[in-house]
């Protein structure tokens, strides 16, 4: 067996890791818009970079037939990928969303890491019910002069309310009353945005959206409990 052989062999099996891999964190870890804009592509590339790319192309170059010691040098490599692989895994997965939290006007997807960097326990996030990432909002006053002080208060006393998990509650089935600012939000979006919004996402609850590494709006199913399509901010869309 030649070096292109070898090289054949070892890409065709990291590549059926990696499509194994891509399922596992398009439906459990970052289910739907959220492999776009929440780190699932970030992450995924450093995956790929690793399983696809550096171990078969080190075959490539240490394989040669009659070769001393060649199989020490396959068995380094597959290790070397191996961890590598298992090291970029464990990176997205702690970065995964455990928690959809709408609080306010806003949604906003919450890693573990973020709990821990409030001093609060990610492991709250467990009382609730539905697969990961929970579905959750904060509990306001039912008048909009409460709910509005608790924001501010929020936001001064750096207390945020996405992070107030003793006001969690569990999203409701087809209820729409927790979304009441939302004729606010669909003023403040750009108007291009709205027409949009209008014309294509039938029954869209319209929300802003706030992660690690996107913020802008979403459109919220009441039926189907998904985010079902996101729109960057003006400024984000504005960068080179």
């Amino acid at each position: 067996m030649n070096r292109w052989k070898a090289f054949a062999i070892h890409l065709t099996v990291s590549v059926a890791v990696f499509l194994a891999l891509l399922g596992v964190i398009i439906t459990v870890w970052y289910p739907g818009i959220l492999f776009n804009v929440d780190g699932g592509w970030n992450g995924l590339k450093l995956v790929m970079g690793v399983d696809v790319i550096l171990g078969p192309l080190l075959t490539l170059i240490v394989y040669r037939v009659g070769k001393p010691g060649l199989k020490f040098d396959l068995s380094c490599i597959v290790s070397l990928q191996v961890a590598c692989m298992l090291a970029g895994l464990w990176v997205v997965y702690q970065s995964r969303p455990i928690a959809l939290v709408f609080a306010y006007d806003t949604f906003y997807s919450l890693a573990a890491n973020e709990f821990e960097a409030y001093g609060q326990d990610p492991e709250v996030i467990g009382n609730f019910p539905g697969p990961s990432p929970k579905l959750i909002y904060t509990e306001l006053p039912d008048n909009d002069i409460g709910a509005d002080v608790a924001n501010i208060r929020g936001f001064f006393m750096d207390d945020p309310l996405f992070m107030q998990t003793d006001r969690y509650q569990p999203i409701p089935e087809h209820g729409t009353a927790i979304f009441r600012r939302e004729n606010a939000v669909r003023q403040d979006a750009e108007q291009m945005l709205r027409a949009d919004v209008d014309t294509r996402e039938e029954g869209c609850v319209l929300g802003r959206f706030v992660s690690a590494y996107a913020s802008g709006f979403v459109c919220y199913d009441p039926v189907t409990r998904n985010l079902t399509q996101f729109y960057a901010s003006q400024s984000e869309r504005e960068e080179p």
